[in-house]
Formats: C-alpha cells, sequence, structure tokens
C-alpha cells in the first residue's frame, strides 16, 4: 500500500516538474534577441503614430543583425486619398545590420519581398501617368536597398534596386566619397554635405516599352529621332537656364548622348543607363543647383547610354588569361600591377586572392604602398600574420590607412608574434640615421615615426 502511494504521488508530480522545467529563467529575460526585439517593437508603437501597421510575426538574430516581418500591411493615409483606399501589403520584410567585429562601418540592408499596393499610395501626377498606360496596381517581387556608411572616412555606397511585375527593373548605384550633414546654421534642417564619386541609374525594360511607344509622337519613334530629341531636349534646357544663355558643354553632350542611344534602343528595347561622368570627386551644391540648372549638368556630367560605362573598366580577357598562364613574364610592370591589384579586389576580375598575392609581392616590397595595403586588406581576415607584415610596408611608405590596420590587427595577434614580425620585418634597419640625429626635434621626429609605423616600420 505504501509503495502504491508513493508511485501515485511520484506519477503525480513529475508534471509539474517537467513544467517547471520549461519556464524560463531570469537569464532567458535579459537576452540579446529579446532585448533587440523590445526596442524594435518600442520603435513600430512610435511609427503607429504616423500610419496603421500590422504583421503577424517577428524574429530577431541579434548574432546576425537580422530582424525579420512577415505579412506586413500598413495604411499610410496620405493626404490625397481620402477614401483610405492605400493599401501596402509586404509578404516579408528583412533587414540586416553590419558585423559587431567592424565598428566602424555601419551597414544596414533592407529587402522587401512580394510587395503590393493601389495606385491610391501615389500622388497625383505618377498615378495619372501609370493609369494612362493601363497599370491599376503596384507589384514589386523584390526591393533592396542597401547602405554601407564608413565611419572614419565618411564614404557611402547607397544602392536601391525594384523589380515592378509588367512594368520594369530599376537599379540605382552612388558612391560618395564623403556624406554627412552641417547643421551649424540650422541643426533642425541641416544641410547635405556630399562629394559624389559617381552614379547609375539603370532601367531594364519589363513591358512598360510595349505599353507607352504606341503614346509617343511619331517623330520620337521614326528614323530621325535621335535628331528630334537632341533638338527638344536642347530647346527646353536652354529654357530653363538662367538669363536666357545658350547650352552648356555639358548639356550639349548630354543632348548629344541622348541622340546617340535612343535609335539604338528603339532597336532593341531593352536597357536605358543614365550615369555621370565626371572623372572625380565632386561637390554637390545643393543651394546652387536649385536655381540653376547649368551647375546640375557641369557637376554630374550626366550621359545616356546602353550600358554601363562602368563595364569598361573590366580587364580585357587576354590581360587575366596571360596573367592566369604563362603569359605573366611577358607582361609589362604597369599590365602586371593592374591585374594583381584586380585579383586581390575583385575589381575588374574576378576574385583569386592567391594569385594576385603572387603578382602584387614584387610591388609591395618594392615600396608601393597601395599594392601593400591591398595585400594586407585581402589577407586580414585568412591570415593575420600576413596582413601585419604587408600593413608594416604600407605604413613605410606613409600609405593612409596603414596604421590603422596595424593598430587592429595588433588585438587579433600576440605581443610576441607582433614583436617578431616587426622585427622580421625592417631587420637590422634600425640603426640611426646619423642625419635624425642633428637635433632633439628631429630624434623625436623618428620615434614619433617608429611609434605610429608611419613613413618608418613600425617598431
Amino acid at each position: 500500500m505504501r509503495r502504491l502511494l508513493a508511485t501515485t504521488i511520484l506519477t503525480a508530480t513529475l508534471p509539474g516538474l517537467a513544467a517547471a522545467q520549461d519556464r524560463p529563467t531570469l537569464l532567458d529575460f535579459f537576452s540579446f534577441d529579446i532585448i533587440a526585439q523590445r526596442l524594435i517593437q518600442s520603435g513600430i508603437m512610435g511609427l503607429r503614430t504616423q500610419l496603421d501597421m500590422q504583421y503577424s510575426d517577428m524574429s530577431v538574430d541579434y548574432r546576425t543583425g537580422r530582424v525579420t516581418m512577415t505579412d506586413v500591411v500598413a495604411w499610410p493615409l496620405p493626404e490625397w486619398d481620402p477614401d483610405g483606399t492605400c493599401e501596402i501589403a509586404i509578404d516579408r520584410v528583412t533587414l540586416r545590420s553590419g558585423a559587431l567585429d567592424e565598428p566602424d562601418r555601419l551597414r544596414l540592408k533592407a529587402q522587401l519581398t512580394g510587395t503590393s499596393f493601389p495606385l491610391s499610395c501615389l500622388p497625383e501626377e505618377p498615378r495619372e501617368g501609370l493609369g494612362m498606360v493601363g497599370i491599376e496596381a503596384i507589384d514589386m517581387p523584390r526591393m533592396t536597398l542597401d547602405v554601407d556608411y564608413g565611419l572614419p572616412a565618411s564614404d557611402v555606397t547607397l544602392r536601391l534596386f525594384a523589380d515592378i511585375t509588367d512594368v520594369a527593373v530599376a537599379d540605382l548605384t552612388a558612391d560618395f566619397a564623403y556624406f554627412w550633414f552641417d547643421g551649424r546654421d540650422d541643426m533642425e534642417e541641416p544641410i547635405p554635405v556630399a562629394f559624389l564619386d559617381s552614379a547609375t541609374l539603370t532601367l531594364e525594360n519589363r513591358g512598360i516599352w510595349q505599353s507607352v511607344q504606341g503614346m509617343l509622337p511619331p517623330p520620337m519613334t521614326a528614323e530621325n529621332s535621335g535628331m528630334f530629341l537632341e533638338g527638344m531636349i536642347g530647346e527646353g534646357l536652354a529654357d530653363e537656364n538662367p538669363d536666357g544663355e545658350g547650352l552648356t558643354d555639358s548639356q550639349r553632350a548630354f543632348a548629344r548622348s541622348v541622340a546617340e542611344t535612343w535609335p539604338k534602343f528603339l532597336e532593341n528595347p531593352a536597357t536605358l543607363v543614365l550615369e555621370t561622368g565626371n572623372e572625380s570627386d565632386e561637390f554637390l551644391d545643393f543651394i546652387a543647383m536649385e536655381d540653376d540648372l547649368r551647375i546640375v549638368f557641369d557637376t554630374l556630367q550626366p550621359r545616356l547610354s546602353l550600358s554601363p560605362a562602368r563595364r569598361g573598366e573590366m580587364l580585357p580577357l587576354d590581360l587575366v588569361s596571360a596573367a592566369m598562364g604563362d603569359g605573366l613574364s611577358g607582361l609589362s610592370d604597369e599590365d602586371r600591377r593592374r591585374v594583381g591589384m584586380a585579383l586581390v579586389s575583385g575589381e575588374g576580375a574576378p576574385r583569386f586572392v592567391a594569385r594576385g598575392a603572387d603578382i602584387l609581392t614584387e610591388f609591395a616590397e618594392s615600396a608601393d604602398g597601395p599594392a601593400a595595403l591591398a595585400l594586407s586588406e585581402a589577407m586580414e581576415a585568412r591570415d593575420p600574420a600576413a596582413a601585419y607584415r604587408w600593413a608594416l610596408l604600407a605604413g613605410e611608405t606613409g600609405e593612409a590607412g596603414a596604421t590603422a590596420r596595424l593598430d587592429r590587427l595588433e588585438r587579433k595577434l600576440g605581443f610576441a608574434e607582433v614583436i617578431a614580425l616587426q622585427l622580421a620585418t625592417h631587420g637590422d634597419e634600425l640603426e640611426l640615421d646619423p642625419a635624425y640625429m642633428t637635433s632633439v626635434a628631429a630624434i623625436r621626429d623618428q620615434a614619433a615615426m617608429r611609434l605610429s609605423g608611419r613613413g618608418k616600420t613600425r617598431s
């Protein structure tokens, strides 16, 4: 009887014990994922003061910096939609941030999958234009926004991609050498400070051309359509220029590019590319651009074409083949360096770090700072010791960014290994040059360069 009673009590107690073990502990409430989700939910609650929004589920992964929301529906209630018919539906929203081990870069990627909304969500002009060509709603299988911002140099790369069903695919890429805001005069409405390196807008026809070509005036699709467009664009720009002055060289060049490109597009209506033609970083004076269209064209140097000019930056196939095969010795120093830089960076040729490193080694060891820094960057993740050695050589030439990489790599390498790499790199070169012994200031300069690793090998 006692055994039966004990067995009964134990059987009744086990489910409670199991349930107690399944309960969250105090540490579970301090999970980074939960904290991040709470913060995001607080932001959504603030967003709901501006628009109505619902979603079915949210998942947060703090380690990868990813937030995913599914079945999102929003009602923005724009002022031009008094009936409240604008409803934006998104199957999946994914937000990605940068890696935790890259504190000097801010990265954000937002991807929307399965987005759809009626034309009532758009302002009057685009709504009427799309309605005229028979488009009743917008359906986007995929839309992506990528922002990569570097804190040290304030450089940023921006990319916006949108695939619109039965309309077009739009791809916008902009590279800024510097981008931030000037709030000295008005902190509430700061002025952008931007130095643009390049920008490209690619439009790929997915049905929009078939919808609009019948609505174009005959001269735009006739044999001399290029000449017609050149004259029409030139006349329109001249009317917009202040003081009734004629076209600038940059405006004429743009009109000429349209005249050359448009007839070719009519033969094969697939892709149009609008891109900047400035050869170096250009300051964007937004205030001056508002009042003078000539400044916009003179600054951006826009061109219309069928394919991006950047494709011309790809290395010739025969050059890459020679470097990858037995023809490397027959190339000039300039071509060897060019293909080596392309292989280690992946810009201009498929990335092949091992082969690129073999080619660039002779240049990096011969006081070529950019080559040494490129090798250090390529090796940083896979071989920190080799990356440190190349950074030492890059710093000796005074290459910008080398000392920062030395500091970063020293946190990964042990102290003994750092000292050994320094000794192996500069060898007996530490003998003090008598030219540096002429004064206390000269000795201090020598010590400072050795300490920083810029101008002399770090020691």
